[in-house]
């Protein structure tokens, strides 16, 4: 299936000094039983010799591109997007790893009638190699609404897009500090149809240098793509979204969320969670983010509910 002039696929994996975890994504990539595509390493301004990593790879279906600043996740993204010369863009953390089947299993799902973006299963790893959680999802076809109120998509590893969909949509939005996945999967979920594969075929390794090990930079990216979307939320999404924002943002300013919590039970005033949250507030800081580390864990919101206030 090797065609390097015109791959089916354009993998796209951003690195920024992560050159020990990139060599295991790319040698995944590379385990791939399809071998109809293209790798594009776009290296984020990296000083820990990176260039040299991915040089070492002799294998002609490597592309190296490199930033001579560091410019984000985001920009990064769209830069193998531009260089992309597949029907299809793939997307791969630095720090996570695919399952041999991944990119076979991705073109298939793309069979079906009008689909533009297809997402499978993952793993969830600690950094001493411990299972957190497996997610095999189910969902698909018109996901824009469901997609509007929450995020099941998660990690661009997970994600196929076809190429004119990214193009359609305009890549990702490099000014968003964080969810710039989400408001992509969004974005794009409005103009095609979603493909879920039900397979764990992703390995994500949560370690304690990613975007999402700040909480105040989950909350900033959550509160900025639901104020890109606030014209098409309905009163319940943005009731659920005041909800979510205000437990977070009662980790480290109590004021405010208590009041974001208080919009959100004016749009919906039956909400245990919310009223659960505003009166563990009234136990201090302290208290409040023991409880809040719980909840989220028992909710399975690791990123929230392991990240660093």
């Amino acid at each position: 299936m090797t065609n390097r002039e015109n791959p089916t696929v354009s993998v796209v994996i951003p690195a920024h000094n992560r050159k020990t975890a990139l060599v295991r994504a790319m040698r995944t990539v590379l385990a791939q039983t399809r071998d109809d595509w293209e790798l594009i390493v776009v290296d984020d301004a990296s000083t820990d010799g990176t260039d040299g990593v991915v040089k070492s790879f002799e294998d002609g279906r490597i592309v190296y591109v490199r930033h001579t600043q560091n410019r984000g996740g985001g920009a990064a993204r769209n830069t193998g997007i531009q260089a992309s010369r597949g029907k299809y863009v793939a997307f791969l953390d630095s720090d996570d790893e695919w399952f041999p089947e991944k990119l076979a299993r991705d073109v298939a799902a793309f069979a079906g009638e009008a689909v533009g973006l297809v997402y499978c299963g993952k793993e969830l790893v600690d950094p001493d190699g411990h299972l957190l959680l497996r997610r095999i999802p189910s969902l698909e076809g018109d996901l824009y609404r469901q997609l509007l109120g929450h995020d099941f998509i998660g990690s661009c590893s997970r994600v196929a897009v076809r190429k004119d969909v990214l193009e359609a949509v305009g890549g990702f939005d490099e000014n968003l500090p964080s969810g710039q996945d989400w408001d992509m999967w969004v974005r794009s979920a409005k103009v095609a149809k979603v493909a879920c594969v039900p397979e764990c075929l992703v390995r994500r390794h949560i370690g304690h240098e990613q975007i999402s090990g700040s909480l105040k930079r989950i909350y900033d990216g959550h509160l900025k793509v639901v104020e890109k979307h606030l014209k098409e939320l309905d009163p319940g999404l943005l009731s659920r979204h005041w909800a979510d924002l205000s437990a977070m943002l009662m980790n480290y300013d109590v004021q405010h969320g208590r009041e974001m919590a208080l919009a959100s039970l004016k749009l919906r005033p039956f909400q245990p969670r919310v009223y659960a949250s505003l009166t563990a507030s009234c136990l201090g800081v302290a208290n409040y983010r023991w409880l809040f580390r719980k909840y989220t864990g028992w909710r399975h919101g690791f990123y929230a509910g392991r990240a660093a206030v």
